[in-house]
């Protein structure tokens, strides 16, 4: 856009990103869920009129108060109790299950414990271990449980998909 300083054109092209990747992704898994259950779901702000209109709103407006989403809480805070304006985003989907912490702990510890997993050579090992020794956050948005889960997703990808690296 004219007039935009190479963060907000950066801010811009991520959100491009998030449009055409992610939430096409979302929606496709939405549609497949609630099909699955005979559930009717709507996407409230999926409209492309107002997906157009917001896409070229300046960033500075759209994270006004140095807050995801400051437009939105702005325009329903008179609708809405604080403790939900004021609630952190949270990423979709998001297993609450104590068993998936569990399994997810334990195969990101047979991938730290064995030298020959396709992985060994790109990780951290005793930085990890390190910080798998706490519990991993239970609700999903904590930042050992992710770093578990991209662990975890890295070397099965690597296992299905024999890519070798030449790491010096």
């Amino acid at each position: 856009m004219p007039g935009e300083d190479a963060w907000e054109r950066r801010m811009r092209e991520v959100s491009y990103l998030a449009q055409i990747w992610w939430v096409p992704f979302l929606l496709a898994r939405k549609d497949r869920m609630s099909m699955a259950h005979g559930l009717e779901v709507r996407v409230p702000f999926a409209d492309h009129r107002l997906l157009e209109y917001l896409y070229h709103v300046p960033w500075a407006m759209k994270f006004f108060d140095g807050k995801e989403k400051s437009l939105l809480r702005a325009a329903v805070a008179d609708l809405l109790p604080d403790s939900v304006l004021q609630r952190r985003k949270s990423p979709y989907p998001s297993t609450q299950d104590a068993r998936y912490e569990r399994m997810l702990r334990a195969r990101a510890g047979e991938i730290l414990a064995d030298p020959a997993a396709p992985s060994a050579g790109l990780l951290n090992v005793p930085a990890l271990t390190e910080l798998f020794r706490s519990p991993l956050e239970s609700s999903g948005f904590g930042p050992r449980r992710r770093c578990a889960e991209l662990v975890a997703g890295l070397d099965d990808w690597l296992r299905r998909y024999p890519v070798r690296l030449r790491l010096p």
